[in-house]
């Protein structure tokens, strides 16, 4: 799943209208906004989120686990 495919399934309808609160909503779309890709090289692109001045390949640890729960 890319980064907006990503949030495009948390922006969608179905998504919102499970959820009984908005803050939940605002928060993860919140999390998957600040962790997106930044192109690199060949190997692909990274997450300067969670390690800065280490390399995190995209998608990074944080966005596995969010990808993983989403189904």
């Amino acid at each position: 799943m890319t980064h907006d495919e990503l949030l495009a399934d948390i922006d969608s309808e179905q998504f919102r209208n499970s959820r009984t609160l908005a803050t939940p909503y605002a928060a993860l779309r919140a999390v998957v906004e600040l962790h997106k890709p930044e192109p690199l090289d060949e190997r692909g692109d990274v997450c300067l989120t969670c390690c800065p001045d280490l390399l995190t390949l995209y998608p990074c640890p944080t966005i596995q686990a969010i990808e993983k729960e989403l189904g």
